[in-house]
């Protein structure tokens, strides 16, 4: 078979080739043999019916499914034969088939363009591991000491930040009770993520038995969307105040607070703290670092990108931020994503990052290629069962099988194999490490 293969950009090739008249005729003999064995024609035993008769009452169908897979059977074996990697079903542009004559196609095929990986063996990547102070480690510790303890009764001051407070109150927007604007013997904290901010700071002062209208602007992104937005009044009566009493840091404290540690004293306490903190942080900066050497290396190998890719990942990315607004809203019925329509504006707004994505994953794609990383069960199995148990799921054949579906099981194992590139290529690489302070490290990133 002779093709032709034309440059139509870096993305796009024109594929030309001709099919036999003899191969095909031969097909179309076929398809009859195979219909007349399974058709019914009145007056003739199965297999009999004569091939005139055939050809006058399936003719066109059997013509346009055997020219229909001949076309699409050339064309993988071309895109196969010559190594592109398509990104979309090829587009037929002509067909030529004159009766008793050699078939002529012409298609065209998006592909990712052929490019060599650039020698990265001198690229020089800063490895940030933030600086584990003291001050971390006691964070720590008070918070340990904080889950044990316990709570006392404030009778000779009034509210201060972190104290908890009992009380009743009833919320009104424009003079009128709303729904969830009422409670009784209310316990939250001061400054906790249960209580609005604006209404907290204004609690702070009270004294027990004290009676407050407090105004409080309600954030927009409020679950009850009656009062989002809007400025509420909460006539409040304070009935109790109560602060934490946190046990006393000694070594029965150490022995005691996480009998899994087997921590001996205070100070192997602190000593096992920091370490496992500074592992944090070895790993925290090891993942940042990964994810700068895909930039740079992306970089190092600008290719243009298949603008189907493109249309694909920002719409992906759409639907992403959609599913996070209406999180955010706790909309009950999300949109479809087929019903979701991407404007130009967002076409504009996302294609830049979804270039760089796509460059990023084009590259380390080719890279997992090179270095031949390759993903067994054992691997897949484990990340699977991880993410399980993270879900409460524990049939993780079961779990398997749902992934596979729904395309979560791919979507894992390129992320896996995309881990162990940059895990190969991180070894490569020159690796500056630096311990640095956590502002330091918060303004350069």
């Amino acid at each position: 078979m002779t093709i032709e293969i034309e440059d139509i950009d870096s993305c796009k090739k024109r594929i030309k080739f001709h099919i036999p008249h003899k191969e095909y005729q031969a097909k179309i003999q076929n398809s009859y043999l195979t219909l007349a064995r399974q058709v019914k024609v009145p007056g003739f035993r199965p297999g009999k019916a004569p091939m005139s008769m055939l050809e006058k009452r399936f003719g066109p169908n059997v013509k346009k499914e055997v020219m229909t897979q001949l076309i699409s059977e050339r064309l993988a074996e071309v895109i196969e034969e010559k190594g592109f990697r398509s990104v979309s079903p090829p587009k037929l542009l002509e067909v030529e088939a004159e009766e008793g004559t050699d078939i002529s196609v012409s298609a065209s095929v998006e592909i990712v363009p052929e490019f060599e990986i650039k020698d990265y063996s001198k690229l020089e990547i800063p490895l940030e591991v933030t600086r584990v102070t003291n001050e971390d480690v006691n964070q720590v510790i008070n918070y340990q000491r904080e889950q044990q303890g316990t709570k006392v009764q404030v009778t000779d001051r009034p509210v201060e930040d972190k104290d908890f407070v009992k009380l009743d109150f009833k919320g009104t927007l424009d003079n009128k009770a709303f729904e969830g604007g009422e409670g009784t013997d209310h316990i939250v904290q001061i400054g906790s993520e249960f209580l609005l901010k604006d209404m907290g700071n204004q609690l702070i002062g009270m004294s027990v038995g004290e009676e407050k209208d407090i105004p409080v602007k309600i954030p927009e992104n409020y679950s009850s969307k009656a009062i989002a937005g809007k400025k509420v009044i909460f006539h409040v009566s304070l009935k109790g105040i109560q602060k934490s009493q946190l046990p006393e840091l000694n070594n029965d404290f150490a022995r005691n607070v996480e009998p899994k540690n087997k921590f001996t004293s205070v100070e192997d306490m602190k000593q096992k703290i920091r370490s496992e903190l500074e592992e944090h942080a070895r790993k925290d900066a090891f993942g940042n670092a990964k994810k700068l050497v895909a930039k740079n290396i992306a970089a190092m190998n600008p290719i243009e990108v298949p603008e189907s890719l493109i249309d694909e990942q920002i719409k992906h990315m759409v639907i992403q931020a959609l599913k996070k607004e209406q999180q955010t809203k706790n909309q009950v019925e999300p949109t479809k994503e087929e019903e979701i329509h991407v404007t130009d504006s967002q076409k504009s707004e996302h294609r830049e990052n979804a270039i760089q994505l796509l460059q990023q994953e084009i590259v380390l794609d080719q890279l997992s290629n090179n270095l031949k990383i390759k993903i067994d069960e054992n691997e897949l199995n484990a990340e699977v069962s991880n993410m399980a148990r993270i879900i409460g799921e524990t049939d993780i054949n079961k779990i398997k099988k749902e992934w596979k579906q729904n395309g979560l099981l791919v979507r894992l194992q390129s992320r896996i194999k995309r881990d162990k590139t940059l895990d190969a290529v991180m070894k490569d690489v020159l690796i500056k490490e630096e311990v640095v302070d956590r502002k330091q490290h918060i303004d350069n990133n």
